[in-house]
């Protein structure tokens, strides 16, 4: 499997509320965007893979922000298109941009440069919580060599009394 394929297998089976986590810095996601999701789910009964492309596309769009009428816009053009999975998502773009010979129109970069911004964005994410983990497990375990010392102490102390 090549990378674009095993991209385009992620977007068709991770969660659309999942996908967008990854953009929130561990952050939950806003409500209006689980609305967001709901809806597209609802109008046009898009499986994830196609939400979750339609995402990747406006958020390679709009400087990766999420612009609700830019989404609907362009669920609309992809309901009437039928599309059903991600990769129909890209080709459908793709021929459109072809077809659209206006300037004004930025085009999606290219998916493999977008895997290794994802692949960077996410490692630094993952290096950042990783090192809050080390510190909680270091703070616990200081906590718990003190609880395991005080314990360690009071049965000295009732060893004493039994003497």
């Amino acid at each position: 499997m090549t990378g674009s394929d095993k991209q385009l297998h992620k977007l068709e089976t991770m969660d659309p509320l999942e996908f967008l986590g990854q953009f929130t810095g561990g952050q939950p996601v806003a409500k209006p965007l689980g609305q967001l999701v709901y809806d597209l789910k609802k109008n046009y009964a898009f499986s994830n893979g196609v939400i979750n492309a339609l995402f990747q596309v406006c958020l390679e769009e709009n400087d990766y922000k999420i612009v609700r009428s830019h989404v609907m816009n362009m669920a609309e053009r992809l309901g009437t298109a039928m599309v059903r999975t991600a990769q129909d998502v890209f080709a459908y773009l793709q021929a459109d941009s072809r077809q659209s010979k206006t300037g004004n129109r930025q085009k999606t970069r290219n998916f493999d440069s977008f895997n290794s911004e994802y692949v960077e964005t996410n490692i630094a994410l993952i290096a950042r919580q990783l090192h809050e983990v080390r510190q909680e497990v270091n703070i616990r375990f200081q906590q718990i060599q003190k609880q395991l010392d005080r314990i360690e102490s009071q049965l000295g102390q009732l060893t004493d009394l039994f003497k």
